[in-house]
């Protein structure tokens, strides 16, 4: 077949071209675009409340959201919690522990939330996933510390038990003796959720790279009384175990503020 390049191209044939050539260079610029050019943006958007706990594991929270992934998938490896108590600029670190399902199941006329330990998720394009996460001690260090300066209190319960099967009688023996009023003032040191403003920064780690939410919750005195309840309780519950008597913490939910 021979081509004749003198004889000029009508406006049709040229526009057929320019045509094809744009429907070439669409796909290219679209997959450069979504390969080098556009990233992936992570959106927090929590439900505007925490939950606070202290018990034998500490002070800890719970936050509950969804995360956002705009433009590209997104893989989760990580999520860290750092509050500030602003009075003093004491800090409490804590990592992912698990995540508390969004979904109530019902069990013999009891609603209960299952829960999963925390681990890395993946968010489609343009979509969401919800993340109501409990953040705790990684290491366990206060529960390290806290058995430690507890085993001389907790290891005279199965005695204790054997010798009274009344609970009244040997609770009041319990809470006089000296090694309780020693366990009690070292928790009452370790207690974090005092009265006042803090700060809360959720650092959740994707790819190569990490996004930052900054909040403030503040603890009223109803709150920072029912947490402190539980200090008694953490040395009464294995005592209440031995005895058959459930046990009865104390959790707190205050407002989470955007900053």
């Amino acid at each position: 077949m021979e081509i004749d390049f003198t004889t000029p191209m009508t406006f049709y044939e040229l526009l057929a071209i320019i045509l094809a050539a744009i429907a070439i260079i669409i796909p290219i610029a679209q997959a450069v675009w979504k390969r080098w050019i556009i990233t992936p943006k992570l959106n927090f958007l929590p439900t505007g409340r925490a939950t606070l706990f202290f018990n034998q594991s500490g002070s800890y929270l719970r936050v509950d959201g969804v995360y956002e992934a705009e433009n590209k998938p997104i893989a989760v490896k990580n999520i860290s919690v750092t509050v500030t108590r602003k009075k003093d600029g004491q800090k409490l670190n804590l990592s992912w522990s698990s995540f508390i399902s969004p979904v109530n199941q019902s069990m013999v006329g009891n609603y209960l939330q299952t829960t999963e330990s925390a681990h890395p998720f993946r968010i489609e394009a343009d979509s969401i996933t919800s993340a109501f996460t409990e953040f705790g001690d990684p290491f366990d260090s206060f529960g390290k510390t806290f058995r430690s300066y507890t085993a001389p209190l907790f290891c005279k319960i199965p005695n204790m038990r054997k010798v009274d099967n009344c609970y009244e009688e040997v609770l009041q023996q319990y809470i006089a003796s000296s090694d309780y009023t020693n366990a009690r003032t070292r928790l009452e040191k370790e207690f974090f959720w005092e009265i006042g403003k803090y700060s809360i920064e959720i650092i959740a780690e994707y790819g190569k790279t990490s996004k930052l939410f900054q909040y403030n919750i503040s603890v009223g005195e109803y709150d920072y009384s029912r947490l402190a309840e539980n200090i008694d309780e953490a040395l009464l519950s294995p005592l209440k175990s031995a005895y058959g008597i459930a046990w009865d913490y104390h959790a707190a939910c205050v407002e989470l503020h955007s900053k």
